[in-house]
């Protein structure tokens, strides 16, 4: 099969029932379930940057608690693959709603769990043991999430609207991460004793809330006719991930590039750049958090609209273009958080944010919702993001500290290791087919033939 080919047919499906009333409320409850991940994995990383080094890994000193911290970030994206691939294989096995409605209790009630675990000196080892065992499950539940929420937002999407409609998904993202850090800010006004014994455990334990909101509107959301239409036909794979392997290994090669690229630079801009600006460079943490929560409500917009442009003249020319800035803005952006001045620590944060997110959170995910068949599409999905989330992405923020490190507190390793990233997303994009006009539909001649 040729790169030209790869993706799925040209055709209309036509869901059942009202498909402007599923297509909103779809939109809605995917929404909701992508603010809790990015809600509590905010939250998390947050945490670790400012918070659990101290709390629960008090023995070791600044840099190896933070660096100890992080490494706990990182094992939570590890298990995002884990958790991802094997919602996934239900996912596209019995229908995409029971199970993402099983992601948002997992992600919540982990998430609430860590708000309530006592730090190491009231249990001793077993703080970051259970810290450890939190973050599994968390990353776990949220490895899921968002190929099922970009998944059963394009079944239930035309092809002309369906860049926007991903673009929903991927803007909730910061509604989730900009409500956490603005809270986190918040709280950071507290005395320091009052934060570190209690204050912070607030928005942690607040998730709870979220969560039983998101499931009530997941609970109203049908399953996807193009879902239904693939069991009606017998075309659900007894071993979806395999056959995705096996059968379309160039779209996930492609895949794996493109989130190398965008998943990185998520967690440098929301958790290593915090850590950075504050601790290696002396700004006011208050004043880092108010500019990264202006960078992250200036994305949602610019997602959205980003995304609207690739409905109209394709996926591809916008992705190549949040590549390309990817390579060119890394040692700008640092020159610009050198200045140690708080307006330009935040446009550094604004621009990096808006215009690699902004340019790759819709457009991504039609391009691969409209490359992989309705049968493998979840599992086609989450082996492209989640193995990139943990391998690279989850490791960044423990990466970009060490690098800094070795190079003396310079931060031009890390720009390299990003500009680099931004080459491999670069490559991948360009040996992908054009998508759009293309159908997700099921029972149709490419599909069988997949």
């Amino acid at each position: 099969m040729g790169m030209t080919e790869l993706g799925t047919e040209r055709s209309t499906a036509v869901p059942h029932g009202s498909a402007g009333q599923q297509r909103r409320r779809v939109i809605k409850a995917s929404a909701a379930g992508t603010v809790i991940e990015w809600y509590d994995f905010t939250l998390y990383g947050l945490a670790a940057a400012l918070v659990f080094g101290p709390l629960y890994f008090p023995g070791a000193g600044s840099l190896a608690g933070t660096m100890a911290a992080f490494g706990t970030f990182a094992v939570g994206l590890g298990a995002r693959p884990i958790g991802g691939l094997v919602f996934a294989h239900f996912g596209d096995r019995i229908g995409r709603k029971p199970m993402l409605l099983m992601t948002l209790l997992v992600m919540g009630a982990s998430t609430t769990l860590i708000g309530a675990l006592p730090t190491a000196d009231a249990i001793g080892v077993w703080a970051p043991i259970l810290l450890i065992v939190l973050r599994l499950f968390q990353g776990a539940g949220a490895g899921a999430e968002f190929a099922g929420a970009i998944t059963m937002v394009t079944e239930s999407t035309d092809s002309s609207r369906r860049a926007l409609s991903s673009a929903y998904p991927g803007a909730a993202i910061y509604v989730g991460t900009g409500g956490a850090t603005a809270i986190f800010a918040l709280l950071t006004l507290m005395p320091d004793d009052l934060f570190l014994s209690w204050g912070w455990r607030i928005p942690f334990l607040a998730s709870a809330v979220i969560v039983l909101v998101a499931g009530y509107l997941r609970l109203k959301v049908n399953e996807t006719a193009v879902f239904e239409e693939a069991a009606q036909h017998g075309e659900v794979d007894r071993a979806p991930l395999v056959e995705a392997v096996r059968n379309h290994w160039r779209q996930i090669l492609c895949g794996l590039a493109l989130f190398s690229f965008v998943i990185p630079w998520a967690y440098v801009m929301q958790v290593f750049a915090l850590s950075f600006v504050t601790k290696t460079l002396g700004v006011d943490s208050t004043q880092a958090l108010i500019g990264l929560i202006v960078a992250e409500f200036c994305a949602i917009p610019v997602i959205l609209g980003f995304g609207r442009l690739a409905d109209r003249i394709g996926r591809k020319p916008v992705l190549l273009a949040g590549a390309v800035f990817g390579i060119v803005f890394p040692f700008p952006m640092f020159m610009m958080l050198d200045t140690r001045s708080p307006w330009m620590v935040g446009l550094a944060l604004i621009l990096g944010i808006c215009l690699v997110q902004g340019t790759t959170s819709g457009p991504g995910g039609a391009l691969l919702s409209e490359l992989f068949p309705t049968k493998i599409r979840w599992s086609g999905i989450a082996i492209s993001r989640e193995i990139p989330a943990a391998v690279v992405g989850g490791t960044i923020p423990l990466v970009a500290t060490a690098l800094v490190a070795v190079a003396g507190g310079a931060p031009w390793l890390v720009a390299s290791y990003l500009m680099g990233l931004s080459v491999v997303g670069l490559i991948g994009i360009a040996l992908l087919p054009e998508t759009l006009g293309r159908s997700v539909g099921a029972g149709t001649p490419a599909e069988a033939a997949s």
